[in-house]
């Protein structure tokens, strides 16, 4: 038989190109779903090429050993191209590998039968030799025991397009394409090696070119189809890297696929781990979050701060597939509000002392036409200008914070505000009578000279402040404010400072 004819030139060229393909598919970046179709498209393409040696090989013995190694991807192609399936739908690939381990088991115990049948006989009755198309191609009489394990590989075939078909309603609808072409590409070996026999047709290594034939279309399958699948990187994959956590959940709120980024969200937030939040209610995971309560009913987006983390949450219905879904999309934001917030400081603080400034202090004051019962206090720090010269102005920072931490301290409370005007002088805006007013402004002037060794050790005087307090009405401007407070305060340095001097109504 001649070695290079049109129909043998043919199955060279399938089976050499199908290694080839498989060869470089096999190349990084790898995916389990990627390395089944290669491992199977190469051994579609050793398949090829053992029938051709086969189809013009002359002796016997050498035919004989040519098919039982012919056996060997037909039907370990089957179990690859099962796990395929399954990886298409959903990447695990631990539990795709354990799965296939216990599908190969059969298939362990056929081969090994097959291969020591000259010992035992218990799989094939005879062997003959027969001629179509005038190529030689040997022909085995099956036992009972052979043909139940022969049924083993077009019965995990079956399985593989049940399960493509079946995932085809679970993914997005521009996905679907690829399993049921899939499905339809692994439905054609079963029917040419079931159908053309029936019909009496005869095409020599019918097996070889249809399984090979096979491969190459669920190669060309994926790389049309679904590009991201199997060359390079899985839809999964993409998910699982997306900074943004994703959760899709039912109508019940039961959650049926959670990202990677979820998982670390709820650890900073909540401050727990969760092996897996698969089957779990949204409304328990996210329980202190009143949106979620009932999740499912309607589309919103909304803001959500905790532990000094911050997110837009987005929940959105997905319609696309028939089925009640809804995906909700959790984006950090912390960065974002973060800066924001610092902005905000830089536009309403005083760098130094982190009080209000005095732009911030007088839209508040302007925003509050209801003063009711109200004073407004002005301290100055006595002395101040010898602080800096005698001990230098980073004592000066310290004398200035420290009075800023005390104000806060001693006039917190509601309605009251507290800002740094300039230099050493602050302002208090306080919701009082003059009694309690007085007493306040007492206690701040005792506590800081009390304190001024806690300021700094190097402070060998008292720290103390003169302050001056004007009874504010509601329709007091500022400026007029202001400057009765100014009077009282000059009063109370002229006095002799660290006094309290009430200002007479403006």
């Amino acid at each position: 038989m001649n070695w290079i004819d049109p129909y043998t030139f043919l199955l060279w060229v399938l089976g050499l190109g199908s290694m080839l393909i498989a060869g470089a598919l096999l190349k990084p970046p790898r995916k389990l779903a990627r390395t089944l179709l290669a491992m199977s498209t190469g051994l579609a393409g050793l398949f090829i090429l053992l029938t051709v040696f086969e189809l013009v090989s002359n002796d016997r013995s050498t035919m004989v050993m040519l098919r039982n190694f012919q056996q060997v991807p037909l039907v370990i192609i089957p179990i690859f191209l099962l796990g395929y399936a399954k990886e298409l739908y959903r990447e695990d690939s631990l539990k795709t590998i354990r799965m296939l381990s216990l599908m190969a088991i059969p298939t362990v115990i056929d081969l090994t039968l097959l291969f020591t049948n000259p010992f035992h006989g218990w799989m094939r009755e005879g062997v003959t030799i027969e001629s179509i198309w005038g190529y030689s191609e040997v022909s085995t009489q099956a036992t009972p025991l052979n043909g139940f394990l022969g049924v083993y590989p077009f019965v995990l075939s079956l399985l593989t397009i049940f399960i493509l078909l079946r995932n085809m309603f679970e993914v997005p609808e521009r996905y679907r394409a690829t399993h049921w072409v899939s499905a339809l590409v692994i439905t054609l070996p079963i029917l040419s090696i079931t159908v053309l026999p029936a019909l009496s047709i005869e095409i020599p290594g019918l097996f070889a070119l249809s399984y090979g034939s096979m491969a190459l279309l669920l190669i060309i399958v994926n790389k049309r189809r679904d590009f991201n699948a199997v060359w390079p990187v899985s839809r999964q994959e993409v998910l699982e890297n997306l900074s943004e956590g994703i959760i899709l959940f039912d109508r019940d709120g039961r959650i049926l696929e959670a990202n990677r980024a979820v998982y670390t969200i709820i650890e900073n937030i909540y401050d727990a781990r969760h092996s897996s939040l698969i089957e779990e209610s949204v409304s328990h995971v996210f329980e202190d979050v009143p949106y979620l309560m009932d999740p499912f009913n309607e589309e919103r987006n909304f803001f959500y701060e905790k532990n000094g983390y911050y997110f837009d949450v987005k929940v959105m219905k997905l319609n696309d597939k028939g089925n009640d879904v809804s995906m909700m999309v959790w984006q950090d934001i912390t960065s974002q509000k973060e800066v924001e917030l610092q902005l905000q400081e830089l536009a309403t603080k005083d760098p130094l002392t982190k009080l209000l400034n005095r732009r911030a202090f007088l839209e508040m004051y302007k925003e509050s036409p209801d003063k009711g019962e109200a004073y407004f206090l002005l301290i100055d720090i006595d002395h101040f200008k010898g602080f800096n010269d005698r001990y230098g102005h980073a004592i000066g920072d310290e004398v200035l914070k420290y009075t800023a931490y005390l104000l806060e301290k001693v006039f917190s409370g509601q309605g009251n505000s507290v800002t740094r005007l300039g230099g050493e002088e602050f302002g208090v805006f306080m919701k009082a009578d003059a009694d309690k007013a007085v007493r306040k402004a007492e206690e701040f002037q005792n506590l800081l000279k009390h304190d001024s060794l806690k300021i700094s050790p190097v402070i060998e005087e008292e720290v103390t402040v003169s302050i001056g307090m004007c009874h504010v009405l509601s329709e007091d401007s500022f400026e007029d404010v202001y400057y009765s407070a100014d009077e009282a305060m000059y009063q109370a340095k002229h006095g002799g400072r660290d006094q309290v001097r009430v200002a007479d109504p403006v």
